[in-house]
């Protein structure tokens, strides 16, 4: 499959086979967040039974063969990303025309999220050097076009993004944050997703990357809530990943 649009194209298919009587919107998200669940359920075992049981309230609202064309939509999700990372997702969504029902959100087109990232790696480079690795804050995610366009620039440069990126993001908007969730952990890189006001420090929930929650070199000792760290890394002095004290950070808006 040659031409990249023929998994966008058969994906916005199968999800529109779907909608008759439902919203367009409502069918995309649904999947969305479906794919977010079992990412999430993976590997997050303290959150696990929430979100088992949402996974379960969403898909149940479809038929066994419904359900089975999202599988087939994340497959082809899966192959794309294969082919190219790019943001696949926002790409699906604004040729869903959801935007326009939805609520007014555009979302930044591939080449120039590209343009941008060669740009910032270009001029922080030098970083990866020295540390061998390098954060990246985005306080607004969206569905995380900005950061899958910067490991691609770092996968041109010769680096391993699954190895020496760590991205640490936000965004209002759960919809969104789970758009990107979901691509950052379809590409195997490690990061910390949060949906929370930036400006007011407000947080709704947090979600890891399958990659953020297998690669310990991120952990640094420091006390934390039991309740609220990730089962796996719990101890009698709780460990929490953090960007290691000095590590520069990227914020791109």
């Amino acid at each position: 499959m040659k031409d990249k649009r023929n998994y966008q194209k058969m994906i916005t298919t199968k999800l529109q086979s779907l909608s008759g009587k439902r919203n367009i919107s409502t069918v995309f998200f649904d999947w969305v967040h479906m794919m977010a669940y079992a990412f999430s359920n993976s590997v997050d075992k303290v959150q696990y039974e929430e979100r088992e049981a949402a996974y379960l309230a969403t898909v149940g609202k479809y038929t066994r063969e419904e359900a089975c064309l999202f599988g087939d939509c994340l497959g082809l999700l899966t192959m794309a990303f294969e082919y190219k990372v790019q943001d696949w997702l926002g790409a699906i969504y604004m040729e869903l025309n959801i935007s326009s029902k939805n609520t007014g959100q555009f979302f930044t087109p591939s080449h120039i999220a590209e343009l941008m990232a060669r740009m910032t790696f270009s001029n922080n480079e030098t970083l990866i050097e020295e540390k061998g690795w390098i954060g990246y804050y985005e306080p607004c995610i969206g569905a995380g076009s900005m950061v899958l366009a910067f490991a691609v620039a770092m996968e041109s440069g010769g680096y391993n993004y699954q190895k020496q990126l760590k991205v640490e993001c936000e965004d209002i908007d759960e919809n969104c944050l789970l758009m990107a969730y979901v691509q950052l952990s379809l590409c195997g890189i490690n990061a910390v997703c949060k949906v929370k006001n930036s400006m007011s420090g407000e947080e709704t929930s947090t979600w890891y990357t399958p990659f953020h929650m297998i690669n310990p070199a991120w952990i640094t000792r420091k006390k934390q809530d039991p309740a609220t760290a990730p089962k796996r890394i719990q101890k009698e002095e709780p460990d929490v990943w953090v960007i290691p004290e000095g590590a520069e950070q990227l914020a791109l808006f």
